[in-house]
């Protein structure tokens, strides 16, 4: 019979026996070969040669194998007794005699779709990852990018770099969390030497938002919405050990607007600072760190009852290291107000109050404050007062019910309901007057349970109860963070196992090796694909997971890169038991270019072509400035090998580029070669850079431009005094700037606020001194100062930053512009469009008289509304009302909008002669209104005609409005339930 060398065929011939692989039970445990048609050489001197190899070439075993003979046998199925491995050889020869050889066929061993000889390729590569949970968490990850695999020796490297969205859902009944976040870089990076996995890293970046919604009894949903502005997530498994980071930072807001019957709840409010920071290694949690800041208003209304709860300040955050918690705070103060009235039998109580002080604090797990205050009044057929008041008295020690002894804070709690008068009243109202005063002796650990060791009840007769509940305190630890993973529960990966380099239809395989999939597959059928414009031979494979799914594919057959996926289809499901759920995960990968070894001659390559050398973020300055450079290339035969650009000439020398994704390139084989570079000279402009570019085969030298910036002059300190002015003061100012060109001048620049630039001078070094006048364009509060700085070389920059030594900014210090409230001038009286000294009270029975009172009113905030407490000059009645005034040219006002505010008074026969004080006060557009020693003036009331008008300055008392603030949040986790459901008898 003829020779058949089979290694690497694609085609069989049933007049002959060819040999197939038969590893479908698992390398571990056995490799077996079938050798079909066996029936057609099955003779009496028919035997099996084999040799195992290994990649050095040394012979690890050979031997022959006599198979018993049987005319109906179709085909014989050999175990070899050796242990494969990466590079090994196995050759199997079925033969008659030494020159008589039937069929052969030599398999080299690789790593399924790790190829054994050094090459470079490119793949494509979309996959989309589900994950449900009985638990109510669903999880889901998308990916496309490009994929990078390199083979160096025994070291192999692949990487994966694309773009993504995250999504993750838990809902456990009360609570529901929705994140979606938008992944602009994702980065797989595995490393393996031989076929041992050394490490494998998973990074995304990106932004999105967050959702917690908390769902009521009564069906209200309050809503944060939390707007991530920044997120890092990476799990490493490194050495087998696994490790994950989590970083997510924003802001946001919350909502809830819900209704039931008559009862009603509202809240609005700001998340100003949210962040997550969770690093675990191997299971422990080595940091969890959870910072919230928020403030919101929240108003309940039942009926007509109505209850306001501001809280400017709502914070939460716990720091845990290795197991410990290091830091904890948190915080919720403000205040408010309730109204409600009850009605029976045609009798009415109404209660009005407020709540000055609501404040809850704990630190380092250690409640600090406990204090609320609740004082209002009772009105109706009913008057009186009702109060609440708990606070922290005192600390110290208390013994518990067994007479152990512990630290606690004492709580008074105090409240009252007293009944000044009652008219009215139907017969069915019963109400009496109350008085309850308790102090609670409560241990600060805040995870305790059962912290009142002891409650101490005075009657008003001054008699004193006890009462010491039983096991009281419970003592607990502080519950730990959970280490669970954002990125769900399974470390999923591609199927791993050894393979031949070259398959033959008929091979089948289980691909074993890996830790959560097992594949076996089946070479179905022969073919080709083309890439880089040249056609490769490829073997058609089938295969089903073990645990459920399959896939499909095409394996490279022939050459350097036997054994490489040029195609394939995953879909697998996997059921999770420890979650009740079920996982899929889906993936589309392809082979897109071949870098090396190279699959085209050298007559037929066509060198690379230089297009632009470009910076990527558009600048890059002197004096430290860092920026990623680009080269772009064209090449038609995707087999580029390298881009080296000469930076000697600011003192760099020569830099590699790449285009595998590392080092800020930002996509896998584009053919934009990157490199992160500093320039840390001074020298600027137009500079000619020398680039070479090469495939393998030829190289392509070019000389190009770069522009350099000049980094205009950076201030490192600025220092003013006084730092709290009125508009019209001056500062003084001293500032240190530095440049390497040397600066030419430092201006302080308040011309955007109407001001005017104030040339500072220079004592020693780099110190700037001098001093400029605070103008009436600053608003009130804290206000930055503009900074004007030019180097010798003419860069310019102004800014009110300051740079710190490791190049990051941070803002200087403000002056804080007071607000001194409007100011008044010129009050005139006039009557009958003349100006006089006096209100002229008119005879009995005469007419009312129209007088027009005006005053001269200046703020550079803008005036809001100028008002006049008239007292016995107004209308019966409203002596002590704040009366607005006119500077609209009616009601007495002459000109519209010149400042002047008037108002038409009319003076009565009833009213007394003599002086008299009115007050008047404007209110800006800060509503800061005139300070109260400046409100006062005296005016006469007369029987007789008078001219002219004596005023002088009285004194009375401040009267200031101020804001209230802004308020309610409710925890993340619990939303606004805990503070409706809060029993604060027991806190």
């Amino acid at each position: 019979m003829p020779l058949s060398t089979i290694s690497g065929q694609t085609t069989t011939d049933e007049t002959e026996c060819n040999i197939i692989v038969d590893w479908s039970n698992g390398t571990s445990s056995e490799h077996a070969y079938v050798i079909n048609n066996w029936n057609l050489v099955n003779e009496n001197q028919t035997e099996v040669h084999w040799s195992h190899e290994n990649q050095s070439g040394q012979i690890l075993d050979n031997g022959i194998i006599n198979l018993s003979w049987n005319e109906n046998d179709t085909q014989s199925r050999i175990i070899l007794p050796t242990t494969i491995n990466l590079g090994d050889s196995i050759s199997i020869d079925v033969r008659a005699s030494e020159t008589e050889i039937f069929c052969s066929r030599t398999i080299d061993i690789t790593y399924w779709n790790q190829p054994i000889n050094d090459h470079e390729i490119t793949r494509t590569t979309t996959w989309m990852l589900e994950q449900t949970g009985g638990d109510g968490q669903e999880y889901e990850l998308e990916f496309t990018g490009r994929g990078w695999q390199l083979r160096n020796g025994d070291q192999l490297e692949s990487n994966e770099l694309g773009a993504g969205n995250l999504s993750i859902i838990s809902d456990d009944g009360e609570t529901r969390i929705e994140t979606e976040i938008n992944l602009d870089r994702v980065w797989l990076n595995e490393s393996m030497t031989g076929i041992d996995l050394e490490q494998q890293q998973f990074e995304m970046f990106g932004n999105g938002s967050m959702f917690f919604i908390v769902k009521d009894e009564i069906g209200t949903e309050t809503i944060a919405e939390i707007n991530i502005s920044d997120s890092y997530i990476t799990r490493t498994i490194a050495n087998g050990v696994p490790s994950e980071q989590v970083r997510l930072e924003g802001t946001g807001n919350l909502l809830s607007n819900g209704t039931n019957d008559d009862e009603s709840i509202e809240l609005d409010g700001e998340v100003s600072v949210f962040l997550y920071e969770l690093h675990t290694e191997n299971g422990e949690v080595l940091l969890s760190n959870y910072l919230l800041e928020a403030y919101a208003e929240m108003v309940l209304i039942d009926g007509n009852d109505r209850f306001t709860l501001d809280l400017d300040e709502f914070i939460i955050h716990e720091t845990w290291e290795n197991g410990e918690q290091t830091d904890q705070l948190n915080r919720i103060k403000g205040d408010g107000t309730f109204d409600f009235a009850e009605s029976e039998d045609g009798a009415t109580i109404i209660v009005n109050g407020t709540v000055p002080v609501f404040w809850l604090e704990s630190q380092d797990g250690m409640t600090t404050v406990n204090t609320i205050l609740m004082d209002g009044d009772i009105s109706g057929d009913v008057t009186g007062e009702i109060g609440l008041v708990v606070e922290i008295v005192e600390s110290g020690q208390q013994q518990n019910h067994t007479g152990q002894s512990f630290d606690v804070n004492v709580i008074r709690n105090e409240n009252w309901l007293n009944i000044s008068q009652i008219t009215g009243i139907g017969s069915n109202l019963d109400l009496e007057a109350e008085h309850n005063l308790t102090f609670e002796y409560q241990v600060p650990e805040e995870h305790w349970l059962n912290r009142t060791v002891r409650y101490k009840y005075v009657e008003d007769s001054g008699e004193i109860n006890d009462e010491y509940p039983e096991r009281s305190p419970v003592v607990v630890d502080p519950s730990e963070p959970s280490n669970e993973s954002i990125l769900g529960s399974v470390n999923i990966s591609r199927e791993l196992g050894f393979a031949p380099s070259s398959m033959q239809i008929g091979d089948s395989l289980m691909l074993d090796h890996g830790d959560t999939l097992k594949l076996e597959i089946i070479a179905t059928d022969s073919g080709s694909v083309t890439r880089d414009g040249h056609e490769m031979d490829v073997i058609h494979w089938n295969g089903t997971y073990i645990n459920g799914g399959f896939a499909s594919g095409k394996i490279i057959n022939e050459g350097i890169l036997a054994g490489l996926i040029a195609e394939v289809s995953r879909s697998i499901e996997l059921e999770i038991d420890e979650l009740d759920g079920e996982l899929q995960f889906i993936e589309i990968q392809s082979l897109e270019r071949v870098i090396s070894p190279a699959i085209v001659t050298e007559a037929e390559n066509t060198p690379p072509l230089f297009v632009e050398l470009r910076i990527r973020e558009g600048v890059l300055t002197t004096e430290g400035g860092e920026a990623h450079l680009e080269v772009v290339v064209e090449d038609a035969d995707w087999n580029m090998q390298s881009v080296e650009v000469d930076l000697s000439s600011i003192g760099i020398g020569i830099v590699s580029f790449n285009d595998v994704g590392i080092d800020g390139d930002a996509t896998v084989h584009d053919d934009i070669w990157t490199s992160e570079v500093s320039h840390l000279g001074i020298n600027h402009g137009n500079q000619d850079i020398n680039i070479t570019i090469s495939d393998g085969w030829s190289t392509t030298q070019v000389t190009t431009s770069l522009i350099l910036t000049n980094l205009a002059p950076r201030m490192t300190s600025l220092d003013l005094a006084p730092t709290t002015v009125s508009r019209g003061d001056s500062v003084d100012i001293s500032t240190n700037v530095v440049d390497a060109h040397g600066v030419s001048s430092v201006y302080v620049d308040l011309t955007g606020l109407g001001g005017q630039r104030f040339a500072l001078s220079q004592e020693i070094g780099e110190q700037w001194i001098g001093s400029f006048i605070v103008p009436d364009g600053f608003s009130p509060g804290p206000q930055l100062i503009a900074i004007e700085m030019t180097d010798n070389e003419g860069a310019m920059r102004l800014t009110s930053l300051i740079w710190r030594p490791d190049g990051t900014t941070i803002e200087s210090d403000r002056i804080t512009i007071l607000n001194d409230g409007p100011v008044l001038s010129n009050l005139t009286i006039s009557r009958q469009g003349n100006f006089v000294d006096d209100f002229l009270v008119p005879n009995l029975g005469e007419q009312e008289i129209a007088h027009v009172i005006s005053i001269e009113v200046y703020d550079p905030d803008g005036i809001s509304v100028v008002q006049v407490q008239l007292g016995i000059l107004a209308e019966i009645g409203n002596a002590d009302d704040w009366v607005p005034m006119n500077d609209d040219g009616t009601g007495g006002d002459l000109v519209a909008d010149d400042g002047i505010y008037s108002l038409t008074i009319q003076t009565r026969s009833t009213m007394p002669t003599g002086s008299t004080e009115i007050e008047l006060r404007g209110i800006d557009s800060y509503l800061e209104s005139t300070p109260g020693n400046e409100r006062g003036f005296t005016v006469t009331l007369s029987d007789k005609s008078s001219e002219g008008i004596g005023s002088e300055w009285a004194d009375s008392t401040a009267v200031i409005l101020i804001a209230v603030g802004i308020f309610l949040f409710l925890s993340i986790l619990g939303g606004i339930i805990v503070l409706k459901n809060a029993n604060f008898d027991e806190e």
